[in-house]
């Protein structure tokens, strides 16, 4: 047996299985996130109106991710705490997602502004059903670090495998450029693909280890315990920063129709993009064996912001010049969201130590609102900055398409560089000390050792 693999206690059906989950997630994530507001544009909306509508059911979803994540927390069902939910999110999620972008050509404005907000909703809700107990899920399944970190960081590899494969096909199904399928039967095929991945682990899994509480915590001590967890919040913060301008995503298929004039090549750039995520998120689980998580954080996120204003003044018109920055910015983009994901069960562990509460439910809950309300933000505010910076999709001029570049480029890396001081001075939480943290909570060690291990004092 490998070192690494010593004390690993999930078995490689469930381990498959939850890795499988995040392709389908991501499947779901990438039609939704990345082509409802090329859908609107298409579907006749001006800029300003489609990033309104897409921003609107953002006020539901800063109530349902909190909430949740409290119901996570308190409410334990006779099939597990977080199964049974994944398996309610497997069938939702197609539903909603096949009725969001069948909106009927024959109805009015304000017709498709209702039916768009209403399977928005339903989707918003069922990603919030499938995201909090996933992650959450991890903590359950084992309780070994090394075993936790490889799990995540192989979910981010088969995760962006289905970001991937869906930014592909998609521009290839619907677009003119390709077999023209149209959204609602594109949706559809996509969904089914999703449904298939996201279906096995709810039945695969097992459910391990659940924190033991003499009694239950009110509303008002568990958040108290989360204001409290001062690493979680910088994450949180840190997450919500540097996504909050970062639209390359979004503006992919854009770029291709508008200025480049084929959707097939939104293809391209997905492609380039996604890759650097999948071999970073092979190489993670060695180099966090060897690097602290926040010195490569920090490294990734710089590489992104400088790479990105330098592309601005390169341009697009060299193609392999154009797709080489492309990737290089791709690389700094794709470990820091592989990463990221590795803070919040550290900030538990944290929690745990500090509190005494892991709050795993609430915890995961706030990361997943953290990435909804980032990603419709940035929808909302790509559409205004371009909206400002001269682009129509009614009306396209070069004015415009230099409008849409800078935005790509240069206003992509503002909230990178606002993130990296405060992650930077900030974020005190180091994988030494998670180690230390996690043997006190599973009783290994006292707290008096771990105190004195953490502070250095240990003879």
């Amino acid at each position: 047996m490998k070192k690494h693999k010593i004390g690993w206690q999930t078995t490689k059906k469930e381990r498959l299985s939850y890795y499988l989950f995040f392709s389908g997630q991501l499947i779901f994530n990438t039609i939704v996130m990345s082509f409802v507001l090329v859908l609107l544009l298409n579907i006749g909306m001006n800029e300003i109106l489609a990033g309104t509508i897409i921003l609107a059911p953002k006020i539901w979803d800063a109530v349902n991710d909190t909430l949740f994540g409290f119901v996570v927390d308190r409410i334990h069902l006779k099939g597990g705490r977080f199964l049974p939910w994944i398996k309610l999110s497997a069938i939702i999620m197609p539903i909603a997602t096949i009725f969001l972008f069948s909106v009927p050509d024959s109805m009015g404005v304000t017709g498709k502004c209702v039916w768009v907000i209403v399977g928005y909703i339903l989707w918003d809700t069922g990603y919030t059903i499938s995201d909090t107990p996933i992650y959450a899920l991890s903590t359950s399944m084992t309780n070994n670090m090394d075993e936790r970190t490889t799990i995540l960081s192989f979910r981010g590899i088969t995760g962006a495998i289905g970001g991937l494969l869906a930014s592909i096909i998609i521009p290839l199904l619907y677009g003119s450029n390709g077999v023209n399928l149209g959204w609602p039967v594109t949706a559809i095929v996509i969904s089914v693909i999703g449904f298939v991945c996201m279906l096995p682990v709810g039945f695969c899994a097992k459910e391990r280890f659940h924190e033991e509480q003499a009694e239950e915590a009110t509303f008002k001590e568990l958040f108290s315990a989360l204001l409290h967890n001062k690493n979680l919040f910088i994450i949180i913060v840190v997450r919500f920063l540097f996504l909050l301008t970062f639209t390359m995503e979004v503006l992919n298929p854009i770029f291709a129709q508008y200025v480049m004039g084929n959707e097939a090549i939104a293809s391209v750039l997905a492609m380039l993009i996604s890759l650097p995520t999948i071999l970073l998120a092979v190489l993670l689980p060695t180099l966090t064996r060897h690097f602290d998580k926040t010195r490569l954080l920090l490294f990734c996120m710089v590489l992104y912001a400088v790479t990105s204003v330098i592309q601005y003044f390169v341009g697009y018109e060299n193609m392999p010049m154009f797709l080489a920055f492309t990737m290089i910015r791709a690389i700094g983009y794709g470990g820091v969201t592989s990463l990221m994901f590795m803070f919040v069960p550290d900030c538990i562990e944290y929690g745990q130590y500090t509190t005494g509460r892991r709050n795993a439910g609430t915890s995961f809950s706030l990361q997943t609102f953290v990435c909804k309300l980032n990603s419709a933000i940035i929808s909302t505010v790509t559409a205004y900055v371009i909206s400002v910076m001269g682009f129509s999709a009614a009306d396209v001029t070069s004015a415009g398409q230099r409008g849409v570049w800078f935005t790509y480029t240069v206003f992509a890396s503002v909230g990178a560089f606002i993130a990296i001081p405060i992650m930077a001075k900030c974020y005190k939480l180091r994988d030494k000390d998670v180690a230390i943290m996690i043997a006190c909570n599973n009783g290994d060690i006292t707290k008096d050792k771990a105190e004195e291990c953490i502070n250095g004092k240990e003879k």
